[in-house]
């Protein structure tokens, strides 16, 4: 059977092997934008290559080559880029194309995907070596960045009704919310994966875990706030990377996302080693037992091994103002050096310098050069490939809950579940009624 290809086999090593690290100076450069094209096609592969279960090539070159690292320093680079330079670029300045500035975070978030998909395998998270400290405290922070985006005026349905009438900044501002709101996601599926894994990891990366970010607490409000959930004329979930309506029960269906948050909570909380140097205070015991109320039938039915996650939960809720003394069995302690060193680099280099060396790359561009880069990244991104390798997934078709014909009228109490009469919604009221108080309550 003959699978689409971005990437030619030849092609891989030789991609693979070009990766290098990039200093915040030199993003933008000539360099640095090959690299960008090579790092989409290489995403794009493997995404193709995990998604049709064919040999995965571009994991195993990857991994042979030791480049985890050297891409764990790239996401750190733009990180830097983006909160330090970007905000000086498009302060007082008219953007004549969003997309050149938003070409860069699309690289930070193809490099995130990229690491999805390879550190699900368990070589891929012990070759990380080092870096997976700093990987750690990147997806941390992007993982609670989406409790924010939850609670964010700016994701309602209004603001994106007003996108023809968009300011360039605005449109990049929009972008990067929405880069920002795809890494935490993904970042959610990195932490698990790394967890899945702490017994074949250094003891410093579970103290990096629960003594400096308590990624239980963390986790456990995300859950909460349920970012892949939104209310808008009706309920939408996130759902293979875009949003779509879903109605009655289906409001209750566990995506991708929230299956990797539950199962990272479950991996923490039943691992004995954690357990053992985890102080259960008030404030942990709050946070973290408010999941107990979230793990209801349709979400046990659904992943039954969370059953047990609710008991652990549960034993935490009976250990009240009980006291146990944090115990490290760390004498020296590995700490973080990537985002540091690139800090360091920049400084020396000097921001303003850097600032104005961008302005001329990203800002001040003539029509031809724009036009010139449009045609040059509008060949790497390569979606139709992309395309041809999903899933068809459809979208919840309004149809009455009762005798599955096509509705237009919904239940004006919960907003999700259609009827096309009046007699099939009493009719329908017996089994609905404990399922609307639930869609009620979100």
């Amino acid at each position: 059977m003959s699978f689409p290809n971005v990437v030619l086999p030849e092609e891989i090593e030789y991609f693979v092997q070009s990766l290098r690290q990039f200093q915040v100076a030199d993003i933008g450069n000539q360099s640095w934008f090959e690299q960008y094209e090579y790092v989409l096609k290489l995403t794009q592969q493997a995404c193709i290559e995990a998604s049709t279960e064919q040999e995965e090539v571009v994991k195993e070159q990857i991994v042979i080559e030791a480049k985890l690292p050297a891409l764990v320093h790239e996401i750190f680079s733009v990180r830097i880029w983006r909160n330090r330079i970007l905000p000086k670029l498009v302060d007082g300045n008219d953007l004549k194309a969003s997309f050149v500035p938003y070409s860069v975070l699309y690289y930070e978030m193809n490099i995130v995907a990229l690491l999805e998909t390879i550190l699900f395998h368990r070589n891929g998270c012990e070759t990380l070596g080092d870096s997976i400290l700093d990987l750690i405290d990147y997806c941390t922070q992007a993982t609670g960045l989406l409790i924010g985006l939850a609670n964010d005026e700016g994701t309602q349905h209004d603001r994106e009704t007003q996108r023809m009438k968009e300011t360039s900044q605005e449109e990049l501002d929009r972008l990067k919310r929405d880069m920002h709101f795809r890494v935490g996601l993904k970042s959610i599926t990195i932490l698990n994966y790394i967890v899945e894994n702490l017994a074949s990891l250094p003891l410093s990366v579970s103290n990096r875990l629960i003594k400096t970010h308590d990624v239980p607490c963390l986790i456990s409000n995300v859950l909460h706030y349920k970012p892949w959930l939104r209310k808008r004329k009706d309920f939408e979930k996130f759902v293979n990377d875009r949003w779509e309506s879903v109605f009655g029960s289906d409001v209750f269906r566990i995506v991708k996302s929230e299956a990797q948050a539950w199962m990272c909570l479950f991996g923490l909380l039943t691992n004995q080693t954690i357990m053992s140097e985890y102080e259960i205070n008030e404030f942990r015991q709050r946070e973290i037992g408010k999941c107990v109320g979230l793990l209801n039938e349709q979400i046990l039915d659904q992943i039954p091994a969370l059953m047990h996650l609710k008991q652990v939960l549960c034993s935490i809720q009976m250990k009240a103002g009980s006291k146990t003394a944090y115990r490290s069995n760390l004498l020296l302690e590995e700490v973080p050096e990537i985002e540091n060193n690139l800090m360091a680099n920049a400084k020396t280099y000097g921001w303003k310098k850097i600032v104005e060396k961008h302005k001329k790359i990203f800002v001040d561009l003539t029509q031809q050069e724009i036009t010139e880069l449009a045609r040059r990244l509008n060949t790497a991104y390569n979606t139709d490939l992309l395309e041809m390798s999903e899933n068809k997934v459809e979208t919840g078709d309004k149809k009455c809950s009762t005798c599955k014909q096509p509705a237009e009228k919904k239940c004006s109490r919960c907003s999700a579940v259609y009827y096309c009469s009046r007699d099939c919604q009493v009719a329908d009221w017996p089994r609905h009624k404990d399922l609307c108080h639930q869609l009620k309550a979100l």
